[in-house]
Formats: C-alpha cells, structure tokens, sequence
C-alpha cells in the first residue's frame, strides 16, 4: 500500500515538473511572429534641431478655475525620461519626455522631420559639444519629435544642435492585416512586441486599456502627426484607470478610437500608443499618447503587462538617481521640479541720447545690457556715474520668442540656477543666472577672468529648475524665481508657524513704483521708487547693494504685485538706482505671503553673492 502511495506522489511530481512547459507549448501554438514588408522600406536622411522649451506665457486656467503656471513642454527635460513616473511634476503641464526636436530648414524639410522618423530610428548628432553622439526616437506630442539620450551625453547638448537621422519607417504594413495601420514605428520594434493569434488578431502588450469616454483631444487631426490625450481634468477618473500609476514610454490601448487616415471615435476600433508626456489639469487635455499601430476592425486585443514600456523593448534602463543632501532646516518639493535647458546671448548695449529725469534735468545714461565690466553682484546700486537701472556683470536676452519676456529663460530660469558659456572664446565656463529685470533683459554672473574672453552674441544656457517650488507645511506661500539650493542657503528659520527670513532692510509698500499692477510675477521685477530724496534718506536706500535681500510691508505678490495690508514680500535687488520718476532699484519677488507667515530679520549681510559665494563674506 505505501509503495503504491509513493509511486503515485512521484507521477504527480513529475506531472507538475512537466506542465508548465506543456502550458508553454500550447500558449506558442495559439500565436506566431509577425511579418512585414520592411524590406520594401525606404530610408530617407532628415534633420532636426533641438527646440527651445515652450512654457506658457501667462497663468492658464485649470478645468477647476484656478491660475496655473504651466511648464515642461519642450526643451531638454533633463529629468523627465522613460521609465519616470508620468504624474507628480510641480507645474508640469503635459511635460514631454527627453529631448523635444523640430525639423530644421525650410517649411516641406522641418515637416519631413515630424512625419518620415519613427519610433525606434537611431539620432546621431551633427555638431556641438555632444557631436556623434547617438540617441533614439522614443515618441512625437504635437510637432515635435521626443528623443532619448544618456546622462553623460544630456549635458552636452545645447538648444539648437543639429540632428540627422536615417528615416524608416513609413510605408509599413503587417502581413495579413492590411486593414491595420502602423504609425511612425520601425518593423524591428513591431516584431519585439507583438504576436500573432490563431484568432485573426495582433496581440499587443499594454500596461492600461484606456476608455474611449476619457480619450480627450487629438480628434480631427491628421494620423501622420501629433497626439492623443488621455483627459485628467475629471479627478476620479485617475485612481478608477489608474492613471497615475502611468510611466513615460508606457504602452496604451485606447478603445473606440481611430488613427487611419486621421483621428477621431469609432465604436469597436483601438489604437496603440506610447505615453509621451505628463498629465494636465487644463479641461479636454492630459496624458499624451503618440500612436503607434490603429484599426477600425476589431484586429488589435490587449495583453496587459505592467512591465509593457517602449524602453523595455528598445533597451533603454532606467537609471536611480543620487539623492541630494538637504543643508536646511526647510523641507520642499525639489525632487519634484522639472530640470530644462532654457539660452539666451549676451545682449549688446543701446543709446537713445538724452533723457529727462523726475526734476527735468538732462541725463544720458547708461549701464544697462552688455557686459559690465565695473558693476557686480554685492556692489553698490547707487554712485554710479551717468548709471541708470545699472545690470550687474553679463545681461543675456532670449531669442527663442519675438518679445524677450516671452522666452523661455525669461519664465522658468530662476535665481542661483547654473550658467554656461556654449559658444565663443568663453566656451565651458559657469557661473549663475542672478535676476531679471522687467521685460528685457536677464542677467548672469560669471567670474572676472571669464569676461575677459566673453563677447557681445555668445551664447548662454541655463539650466533651469525652481518654477513650482514649495515649502513643506508653507505651501499658501508663494515662492517665485528662486533655484531650490539657494533657497537651502538663504538662513530660513521657522517660528511660531513663521518662516523668519534674513533681510538688509524693510521698505514700505507705499514706495513701490513701476511694475506694480502686472499680473505675470515670473517673468517681471518691481522698483523702489527713488526720485524723492527725503524719501531715500529716510529709509536707507543708498546702502542698498545688488543682490540684497529686502522685504516689501504690505505688499502681497502671489500672481501680480500690489497692496495688502500687512502682508509681507521678499525681493532680491537686481539693478540699481534711477532718476526717472516712479523708478529705482528693481527687486525680484522670490517669496511673498499673507499677513502672520513671513517675519523678517535683519542682517546686514543679506545678500545672494554671499550665498551663492560669488564673494566672501566680511567676518561680523
């Protein structure tokens, strides 16, 4: 009887070490590769460029009401790549994944970048720091085309490098299923994903089948170029999908919707796609998918795989990144910031001849744009021969928008974030964006030795990062133009529910002069009306050095700048004094509040070059 017994267990044992490879078997049985006909494919050269990033260029408003600066399209988004989570960018606003780029030329040439690459085809660079580096294509959102590329060569590139790749792709068709239509997607990528069933039908391996309710825009288009939209203005829709659960390069099954010969609903049709840029809380938008393979007829079914990624299959790993050490009390959101590439030139000076000051005197003055080869950050704002509104060190201006405050670097580039020299003698070097001034002009400071090299039209790039920072347990105050490592250094204490700020000096709200009532606080500085001598005396302002700290009484500057009663605003002084009526030294707002959230403390050593160590600080 027990040896009965123990023959049994031994075939049950045998039976389960066998069945999973039967199971297998019959699985392969059910489905075979694909073929195609890529050998027909031709391969045609194009060119791209890298393209600025494309911020928006006032407060949008969200599905809700509510003012939203909305970042992260565009550029080179050093920290948004595959494998990243879609969700959680502070201010992101169907941010793009990777390197944004545009066709370069003429009209017919930069549209053959958009609808000849594929996803998949290699990228070679043509010139700049990173020449002969390679990335590869990753997906498209609106006209651009989305490439990745690895850590070491991200820090090479520069906004306007020349891109070549060997197009292939279009043209492509699965054998048997002439009725599905593949979209700017390379055979080989195709046949590392999917199969074919015994059913009549593609097999593809998606992480999320998305409802046609919640496809948002992208109908009416044209299927050869831009991108659908996963709509998340309605909240309960991201945890019920789930959503927020999705990664940049995730494979999609949009149901119900057609990309053939264009784009719109179709009961019964799907397309697969790659999620390509974030969410957005702006009404009929959100997640972007680029479509890669469509059909009106029921031929595509879904595997779901949570591991379905493009850079699975294209071999891209996803890299951890090196946490970075808090040195202040303060907790934020940093690691939640978007890092892109925002470049301007050095902007040469300009002369209009005479102008007239408050008390009718002629004056021509100078001391704005160019290199300053005189004035830098610490030094005084006033005492200047013939100065007026004088910029310190190097002033940059964008060129990416007709308007330089539209630009880009004018928007997201904030104060204590790093500047680089990309062109020129001056090539390499680094220094800081320290400020803007009103609608003109950006200003960076690099060491003395460097301006010796630097000239007028050298390019600079910035890498920008702080549009979108908050304070943990402050998040009602509004935190404008500042990098999250200065904001580490500035000396913030907290009491009694209060953030306690380090400034030169307080000045009254009453004395605040031109850019008040401008609702657009990024891209804008406001002056310390200077034209009434009692006035400057009466509060010191003479001491006031460029980079000082100063709070503004009564003022509070969240989406403009204006008056509230005791209410308190920090600026930094970015240039100086003025004889023009209702002018003077300008500050950037970089923190503000309601009443009973920000104390001031005075120290007379306030200053960002002090922080930034642009300069040593004088011992007490």
């Amino acid at each position: 009887m027990k040896k009965n017994i123990l023959s049994g267990l031994v075939i049950l044992l045998c039976v389960a070490l066998v069945m999973p490879g039967m199971i297998s078997a019959t699985d392969q049985a059910k489905s075979k590769p694909i073929s195609t006909n890529k050998d027909k494919l031709l391969k045609m050269a194009v060119q791209g460029k890298i393209a600025p990033a494309k911020p928006s260029r006032s407060y949008s408003t969200t599905w809700d009401g509510k003012p939203k600066m909305a970042i992260g399209i565009g550029g080179i988004n050093y920290n948004l790549k595959i494998g990243d989570k879609a969700f959680g960018w502070a201010n992101g606003d169907r941010a793009t994944m990777g390197v944004a780029t545009v066709g370069a030329g003429e009209a017919r040439s930069r549209s053959s970048w958009r609808n000849y690459t594929s996803v998949g085809n290699e990228v070679k660079l043509l010139d700049g720091e990173a020449k002969g580096e390679k990335g590869i294509i990753v997906g498209k959102f609106r006209d651009y085309v989305l490439v990745h590329f690895e850590d070491d060569v991200l820090e090479k590139l520069a906004i306007g490098d020349t891109l070549h790749v060997k197009a292939y792709g279009i043209g492509l068709e699965i054998e048997g299923f002439k009725d599905v239509f593949a979209h700017g997607v390379t055979p080989e990528l195709l046949e590392k994903m999917i199969v074919q069933t015994d059913a009549g039908k593609l097999e593809v391996p998606v992480v999320r089948e998305i409802p046609g309710e919640i496809v948002g825009q992208g109908a009416g288009g044209s299927s050869l170029s831009g991108n659908w939209h996963i709509q998340t203005c309605y909240p309960p829709d991201i945890k019920k999908y789930g959503l927020d659960e999705l990664r940049f390069g995730d494979l999609v099954l949009l149901k119900d919707t057609q990309t053939d010969y264009g784009k719109g609903f179709y009961k019964g049709g799907a397309t697969l796609g790659i999620v390509c840029s974030g969410p957005s809380d702006i009404s009929g938008l959100g997640i972007g998918v680029t479509p890669i393979l469509s059909t009106r007829f029921g031929k595509l079914t879904a595997r779901l795989d949570p591991a379905a990624n493009i850079g699975k299959y294209l071999g891209i790993k996803k890299k951890k990144p090196t946490p970075r050490p808090n040195t202040s009390t303060l907790k934020t959101n940093k690691d939640q910031l978007i890092t892109t590439a925002v470049e301007a030139v050095v902007h040469p000076a300009g002369s209009w001849g005479y102008g007239t000051t408050y008390d009718g005197r002629a004056i021509q003055s100078l001391g704005t744009a160019s290199i300053n080869y005189t004035v830098s950050l610490g030094d005084s704002t006033y005492g200047w021969a013939n100065a007026d509104h004088v910029e310190p060190d190097v002033t940059i201006q964008g060129r990416d928008r007709d308007g330089p405050w539209e630009c880009a670097i004018a928007i997201l580039a904030c104060i204590g974030n790093e500047a680089k020299v990309i062109s020129g003698e001056a090539k390499g070097a680094k220094g800081f964006y320290i400020g803007r001034h009103a609608g003109s002009d950006d200003l960076a400071w690099f060491p003395k030795d460097v301006l010796e090299n630097l000239t007028l039209d050298d390019k600079v790039q910035v890498k920008a990062k702080g549009v979108g920072l908050k304070i943990e347990g402050f998040e009602d105050v509004r935190v404008n133009k500042l990098s999250p490592e200065l904001l580490e250094k500035l000396g913030i204490t907290i009491e009694n529910d209060q953030l306690v700020v380090p400034v030169v000096m307080e000045v009254p709200g009453h004395i605040m002069g031109s850019g008040l009532g401008w609702p657009f606080i990024e891209g804008l500085d406001y002056d310390i009306q200077t034209t009434c001598p009692e006035t400057v005396e009466e509060y010191g302002l003479k001491k006031l050095r460029l980079g000082d700290l100063v709070a503004i009484r009564d003022h509070y500057d969240y989406y403009g700048n204006g008056r509230y009663k005791d209410a308190v605003t920090i600026g930094v002084c970015i240039h100086g004094f003025s004889n023009y009526s209702g002018h003077g030294p300008g500050l950037n707002i970089i923190l503000s509040a309601l009443p009973g959230r920000i104390k001031p403390k005075i120290d007379p050593h306030a200053n960002i070059a002090y922080y930034l160590g642009t300069r040593e600080k004088p011992s007490k």
